[in-house]
């Protein structure tokens, strides 16, 4: 009999196997092999752990020796969809043929095999799914089995004889003490990372293979890219720092990055902070640090790295795409951005076979097939403390890669010890170095030391890139903050008394001005109160709005037009949210924001004078109160922001750094960190999943950005174009168009018409369609009555709003 692993559909709709089971076996094996990085440290001899590869990839498919499964895969007669299931019987044969020689390896590898189409589950269950309803499907698989013995061994190169006794149900009370022990006695973090590794090296060679997906070979890359840019960086000649320009300043801080690879022990440094003010250059000097670093593990190491560079937003992630692919315009290698608007066919650079089938594209993306990857913190840090199968295909890629993670700041404050301890651990454990850069300096590895890696006796001792940060933020004069948190005292018109009373008696018609609110409902009010105000005084002066109110196809657009008018020295207006806080290269002459996180208030001073116009030295930030940052952020960042701003009338740019660092102090002392160290410990006792998530802290639970059932999807619909893509949604549910098809062609296009509304605004509004209940719509029958064309989605101002973005 002939054994397949995979079929497809002829031309003539018959059904025939498309893959030999040995090939597929054999293939899985050779891209885990291969894939398998020498440099991971699981406190696990290395040469073991690749026959412990070896064994998980050649016994995850034995089940597909069965008639049952090759009745299912060719479709044949009538299909026992119970019989026909695969992966616990190679679970149990892998388990077996390990544990006479270690029975921790023999119980990773049935829990990895067990789970190599599921999610990972909680490893003191593993046992219960292994009962007597499993035990009757196994005897009725081995009877069919039997038959095929002799192909099997030959086909895993394994002899009859051995084989053969290793096939039997195992103990269930034996399995269940082990997983007792190891779980409540033994309890090690390694082995999270270990089990998360070997996982993501099977399913990831599985999908490659069955898909006909090629294994990327990473390139070199030639480590002067940034210079042949920008110009090679030197140190001499900058003894003194002050008065120089902004793009002497940036060379300067670049050349003391690039310097500290030449320190004897850089190679032996995972973990790197680069602290430097917004506007100074980061993301390009980051890149440049990572790819001299990439080189020098090269020639020194013989090792490839791979770039990783996680954002967290969508919009500074597609610059920071646009940025490296002009840097990198002359060179043969795969840029791939993966993130939630991330294009399959658009955005890949260096394709080897750009005729390549869909889903092989697909797979490309979903599993990181790349030199440089630019994603974004879910991507990132869902893979990294992750139970999801589609998640942990990338895993393995984290080993040994060179990590870039920009605007950590926006991290919640919440998380940051789990986000600490855990990337400690992935450079100890997965040899990875990691990049961290702010203008803000949170406190991320020290409160990771404090609330969990002392009780693991570990610390942690991150290396500043920019040793001279301290220095270089007291030559700043671009901006200051100027607390007027007593400024508004009218509790029912604050909108009305802020325009009136504080923002006519500080701005000029001819000065530019951003005005930051916490909340979407502050800023659609302040943003009609001061385009009314402008009309009645007749200025000239454009004003823009800008939030996650509206829709995404309009905010690049709405970015470059602030952007040209600010050049144009129209002194343009713009109220906005916290969607301005980062990344967003704009330039204003002053403006206001609502108190809220002191990191925040310091990224929005970051968009005054943001060039560093010398005529322009101090503009002002001016910080009012709506009493509404606790709704957001919770009343200890409210207290703790007024605290660090009581007392000062004025904050010069020299000593935000100064007063950041307080800040942190003294919010660190007073928040709890609970939930970091619970879900630290259900890595630890590999906790992947509970049916309790909210109290039980389960990894399967974690999320870098807080879900909430509060929001609903709605597709904007706003003209003829946005018509014709609910028709093609439609037409893809439906099936009248494949999913590759709508993809291809109009996904991005329907994603940039969907924004997030809290949901007592949408008892109204119908689903897209009849068979999609989940995305609401605003047709064009009902945009006037529903959606503004300026502020957006059109809220009732009675009920107020949380949402940040």
């Amino acid at each position: 009999m002939t054994y397949f692993s995979h079929s497809k559909e002829t031309e003539h709709g018959k059904i025939k196997g498309s893959k030999l089971l040995k090939n597929h076996i054999q293939g899985v094996k050779e891209k885990a092999l291969k894939q398998f990085y020498d440099g991971v440290n699981f406190n696990q001899d290395i040469e073991e752990l690749r026959y412990l590869v070896k064994v998980i990839t050649d016994f995850h498919d034995l089940g597909k020796y069965t008639s049952y499964f090759q009745d299912y895969l060719l479709q044949r007669g009538k299909i026992d969809f119970k019989l026909k299931q695969h992966s616990r019987f190679g679970g149990y044969a892998a388990y077996h043929f390990l544990k006479d020689e270690d029975e921790k390896k023999a119980f990773i590898a049935l829990f990895i095999i067990f789970h190599h189409h599921l999610q990972l589950i909680d490893l003191d269950d593993i046992a219960h799914k292994i009962n007597g309803n499993s035990q009757r499907i196994f005897e009725e698989q081995l009877k069919s089995v039997k038959s095929a013995l002799k192909t099997i061994s030959e086909d895993l190169e394994i002899e009859y004889k051995y084989f053969k006794n290793i096939l039997y149900f195992p103990n269930k009370q034996t399995l269940r003490k082990q997983a007792r022990v190891w779980v409540r006695r033994e309890q090690d973090i390694a082995d999270y990372f270990l089990i998360n590794y070997l996982f993501s090296l099977l399913i990831e060679a599985d999908k490659l293979d069955a898909s006909e997906t090629l294994l990327y070979n990473l390139k070199e890359i030639a480590q002067d890219w940034v210079d042949k840019r920008f110009g090679a960086p030197g140190l001499s000649g900058f003894q003194d720092l002050a008065g120089l320009s902004n793009n002497k300043l940036r060379n300067y801080c670049r050349a003391e990055v690039i310097s500290h690879l030449q320190d004897d022990d850089i190679l032996d440094q995972y973990l790197f902070t680069l602290t430097a003010p917004t506007g100074i250059g980061k993301t390009m000097t980051a890149l440049d640090f990572a790819l001299k670093l990439k080189s020098k593990l090269r020639s020194e190491r013989d090792h490839e790295a791979q770039i990783i560079y996680a954002l967290p937003f969508i919009n500074i992630i597609e610059q920071a795409i646009d940025e490296y692919q002009v840097t990198f315009s002359d060179e043969d290698l795969r840029i791939l951005g993966h993130y939630q608007f991330a294009d399959v066919f658009g955005i890949q650079k260096g394709s080897d076979d750009e005729s390549s089938a869909y889903h092989q594209k697909l797979m490309t993306l979903d599993t990181w097939q790349s030199d440089v990857v630019i994603t974004s913190f879910v991507q990132f840090f869902e893979t990294v403390i992750s139970n999801r199968n589609k998640l942990l295909k990338k895993f393995n890629h984290l080993a040994g890669s060179i990590i870039i993670l920009d605007e950590v700041q926006t991290l919640r404050l919440d998380q940051m010890p789990l986000i600490g301890a855990t990337l400690y651990y992935l450079a100890k454990f997965m040899d990875a170095r990691i990049i961290m850069m702010t203008a803000t300096k949170p406190k991320i590895f020290r409160l990771a030391e404090e609330e969990i890696l002392e009780n693991e006796g570990e610390s942690v001792y991150p290396k500043e890139l920019l040793t001279s940060h301290e220095k270089v933020f007291s030559l700043f004069e671009r901006s200051a903050i100027h607390p007027i948190l007593n400024s508004l005292t009218n509790e029912e018109e604050k909108s009305v008394q802020f325009v009136e009373e504080v923002f006519d008696l500080r701005w000029e018609i001819g000065k530019s001005c951003l005005i930051v609110c916490n909340t979407v409902n502050r800023s659609i009010e302040i943003y009609d109160k001061i385009k009314k105000y402008l009309e009645e005084r007749g200025t000239n002066n454009p004003i823009f709005y800008l939030s996650t109110n509206t829709i995404p196809a309009d905010r690049m657009d709405r970015i470059k037009e602030i952007k040209k008018a600010i050049e144009q020295k129209k002194a343009p207006i713009l109220i906005a949210t916290q969607v301005v806080e980062a990344g967003v290269d704009l330039d204003f002459d002053m403006g206001f924001r609502d108190v809220g996180p002191i990191d925040s208030i310091i990224q929005v001073a970051g968009r005054i004078n943001r060039n560093n116009n010398k005529t322009r030295q101090y503009s002002s930030l001016f910080i009012v109160d709506f009493e509404e940052c606790q709704k957001v952020y919770g009343q200890i960042t409210y207290r703790q922001s007024k605290k660090a701003l009581k007392g000062h009338e004025v904050i010069p740019e020299s000593d935000y750094l100064g007063i950041i660092e307080r800040y942190f102090d003294d919010i660190s002392e007073r928040s709890s960190f609970r939930t970091s160290r619970e879900y630290f410990k259900s890595m630890k006792s590999l906790k992947y999943d509970s049916d309790d998530k909210q109290n039980d802290y389960p990894v399967s639970a974690f999320r870098i950005i807080e879900e909430s059932d509060l929001y609903r999807p709605v597709f904007i619909e706003r003209d003829e174009e946005a018509s014709f893509l609910r028709e093609k949604y439609l037409e893809k549910i439906i099936g009248d168009i494949s999913r590759e098809d709508f993809d291809r062609n109009y996904k991005m296009d329907f994603q940039q018409h969907i924004i997030s509304v809290p949901h007592y605004y949408t008892d109204t509004l119908l689903p897209i369609n009849e068979y999609e209940e989940n995305i609401l719509v605003v047709s064009l029958t009902e945009l006037a009555e529903f959606y503004h064309e300026e502020s957006g989605f059109i809220r009732d101002q009675e009920t107020d709003s949380i949402m940040i973005l």
